[in-house]
């Protein structure tokens, strides 16, 4: 931590994860979903989607989830995998994860969810960094 902090950096103290490690040392400035910076995706009731996140960033990972969808991975780096479910995934630069949700119909129309994007920097040292998109069901 010392030699990010002091040699040829001109940014502040390097940012921590939650278990002390180094999570980046430049700081966040923003980023996207679609090329939006608050994108909304609309989805029916009763149907399965795909999604490909990419982390398409130069150096902070990604922790990725949708509030009240849990994901099924189904490829990583383009390459399928045996299905498995998760609450989030973390995308480090460059990774890419397929996911598929299913959206049932006992969500209420026009209901919406955050899908949430957050660095892994600790929250406890003041850092809530991330993209924010809404997923919101509609009937047409």
């Amino acid at each position: 931590q010392r030699y990010a902090q002091h040699i040829g950096n001109l940014y502040g103290p390097a940012s921590n994860n939650e278990d002390g490690f180094i999570a980046a040392t430049t700081p966040w400035e923003f980023g996207t979903c679609n090329g939006k910076l608050r994108e909304i995706i609309t989805v029916l009731p009763n149907r399965k989607y795909k999604f490909r996140l990419i982390n398409g960033g130069l150096h902070h990972a990604l922790r990725i989830s949708i509030d009240s969808f849990p994901m099924t991975v189904v490829a990583a780096d383009s390459e399928p995998v045996e299905p498995y479910k998760v609450d989030e995934v973390v995308l480090h630069v460059g990774e890419r994860f397929d996911v598929e949700i299913i959206v049932y119909n006992d969500i209420a129309e026009s209901e919406r969810f955050w899908i949430r994007a957050d660095t892994l920097e600790s929250q406890s040292q003041g850092f809530q960094n991330g993209v924010r998109a809404i997923l919101r069901v509609s009937s047409v």
